[in-house]
Parts: C-alpha cells; sequence; structure tokens
C-alpha cells in the first residue's frame, strides 16, 4: 500500500499539469493595447472610435461583423471612426475592458461604444428602458434596437447627414437574419 501511494500522487499531479495546460489561453494581442492604438489613430485623424465587443461563439457579433464590413458602411463610417474590435475571450484583458465601457451588469455582446478620441463615452449600445434601467441592444435588429443604433449614431457623429443615417439602417436590415415565417 505505501509504494502505491506515491503512484497516485504523481498519476495525480501529472493529471493536475496536463488540466492546467490544457486550459484555453486569451490569444491575440490585449485589449488595451488595441484601444489605446485607436484613440491614437482616432486623435490622429479627427475620428471617433467604434469599440465593438465580441466572443468567437457569438452569432450576432458575426452579424455586426458583416455589417461593418459591407462597402456602404465602411465608406460611410469610414469617414468619422476608426474600428476596434476586443475580443472579451481571445484578447488579454477583454473583459476587464468590457466591464470599464459597459454599464449593465451582464450586457453581453455583442456590445459597442462611441467614444471620442479623448475615451469620452459619446454614445453606446445600451438602450434606457422606462423603468427598468438599460438593455443592450448588441446587434440592432428589432425597430426599437434600429431606432436606439440611430438616435446613438446620430448623437456621436452629428456630422452624418441624413441620406448617410438612412443608407447605415438599410444596411443593417440588409445584413440581419430574416425572421422565419
Amino acid at each position: 500500500m505505501t509504494h502505491l501511494l506515491p503512484a497516485v500522487v504523481c498519476l495525480s499531479l501529472g493529471l493536475l499539469a496536463v488540466t492546467r495546460s490544457d486550459d484555453p489561453k486569451p490569444k491575440g494581442p490585449p485589449a488595451a493595447d488595441l484601444l489605446a492604438a485607436g484613440l491614437i489613430k482616432g486623435k490622429a485623424d479627427g475620428k471617433a472610435v467604434f469599440l465593438a465587443f465580441g466572443s468567437p461563439t457569438c452569432g450576432w457579433c458575426k452579424y455586426l461583423d458583416k455589417y461593418h464590413a459591407r462597402p456602404g458602411v465602411e465608406k460611410t463610417l469610414g469617414k468619422y471612426l476608426v474600428f476596434v474590435k476586443v475580443d472579451v475571450v481571445e484578447n488579454p484583458g477583454g473583459e476587464e475592458v468590457y466591464k470599464k465601457y459597459t454599464p449593465v451588469e451582464g450586457g453581453g455582446v455583442p456590445a459597442w461604444v462611441i467614444l471620442a478620441a479623448d475615451g469620452t463615452v459619446l454614445a453606446d449600445s445600451f438602450e434606457e428602458i422606462r423603468g427598468k434601467g438599460k438593455r443592450n441592444v448588441g446587434f440592432p435588429y428589432e425597430p426599437n434596437e434600429l431606432a436606439h443604433y440611430e438616435k446613438a449614431i446620430r448623437a456621436a457623429l452629428p456630422k452624418l447627414t441624413d441620406d448617410e443615417v438612412g443608407g447605415l439602417i438599410r444596411e443593417l436590415k440588409d445584413t440581419r437574419p430574416r425572421k422565419k415565417d
């Protein structure tokens, strides 16, 4: 029995080491570095920063990415914004940056914040619900979410024209998943 104890201890420690080494490690640059670079670029270019939070398994995050990649959206928003994407899983410190800029505990992803080049929050994806606090609209899909996005984008980017805002809303509607009948 005493000969078996060292073997059990060694085996247990070996399994513990394997378990720890198999834990997923964040990949990619630190979130704070991504944000700092975006703010520097925003300041240099005279633009605001669109800080988007996502995660690898988030379907709605993929829709937000597709929306921002559309040529019409890139052309319009690219005049006013520098884009920074922070993956709360893959970018070290992503969760901490997320918590700093999102006003709701457990608001989920995607979430987004529009920042002035000095880091001041100009608008975000958190809609005020009368008497119930704030709720993350994430990828704007429902009519109230589209209205919040439009209000937020107009407040953060007052130089946007009505035609540009209309085009962005049309692009959102074209990007979103279709409701099943």
